[in-house]
């Protein structure tokens, strides 16, 4: 496999992760001919706006195994997806500008969607996984949710396709279904800072702190749930919290 892809007379390091290419910003930069450091600032300065696992990772240096063919520092790495990187320069709106992008699309971006036909079928992966997951379950005594959160998530690493909406449905909702987090309770509320939020929910009783980690209380349940997630090879639950609550909130 050439791992070296030429844009705008540049030659651009192929980069993979989760089943789908990647660019830095450093890529961004040198590809653009701008000043190291400027699409960084861009993204950082409008990072509320991207989605993290859609336009965005952010790998930490124990995932160097991952992508082989990046350095990643102590301090970690930002890469960007195809969404995120348009996103980041949509603002550039130079004619050399336009003709790296359409580059970068046609002649990076694109080439993962020929490589997929190469992937594991998609039945078979998801298949193996939840086999696993339900050994474990049965051996272990493990939550379902959380055995299925990470079968989902290596059936992702083996197709090359994104399963999020499924992850969504685990648990199953037989109730009220929680899809809030701080953030977006944050906007909801006219741009309140999710930490402000966060320190909200725990002055009302309905989340604590144990470790790094938010919680939720006996009482909390009344207005969300805990759900499973998976994040740069780690697994866990976080807090999605109903609508209604933004009404004890205010």
């Amino acid at each position: 496999m050439n791992n070296l892809i030429k844009i705008n007379n540049q030659d651009l390091i192929v980069k993979e992760f989760k089943g789908q290419r990647v660019v830095t910003f450093k890529d961004i930069d040198k590809v653009h001919g701008r000043i190291e450091g400027t699409a960084k600032r861009n993204f950082s300065e409008n990072k509320e706006k991207f989605i993290e696992e859609v336009d965005y990772f952010e790998l930490n240096v124990s995932q160097k195994n991952e992508i082989r063919t990046l350095e990643i520092p102590n301090r970690g790495i930002t890469v960007l997806t195809a969404s995120g990187y348009l996103m980041l320069v949509k603002s550039l709106n130079d004619d050399l500008s336009w003709k790296i992008q359409r580059e970068l699309v046609n002649n990076y971006f694109a080439m993962q969607k020929r490589k997929r036909a190469y992937h594991k079928p998609i039945d078979k992966a998801i298949k193996q996984h939840f086999n696993i997951a339900e050994t474990i379950i049965n051996a272990t005594g493990i939550k379902p949710e959380l055995a299925f959160s990470v079968a989902v998530n290596e059936a992702e690493k083996e197709t090359g396709y994104s399963y999020e909406e499924y992850k969504k449905l685990l648990p199953s909702a037989t109730h009220e279904v929680s899809s809030f987090n701080p953030t977006q309770i944050g906007e909801k509320m006219g741009g309140v800072k999710a930490n402000k939020i966060n320190k909200v929910l725990e002055n009302l009783g309905l989340q604590e702190k144990k470790g790094k980690n938010w919680r939720i209380t006996e009482e909390g349940k009344k207005y969300g749930e805990e759900k499973p997630y998976s994040r740069n090879g780690h697994t866990d639950y976080r807090i999605l919290w109903h609508e209604k609550v933004i009404n004890i909130l205010k």
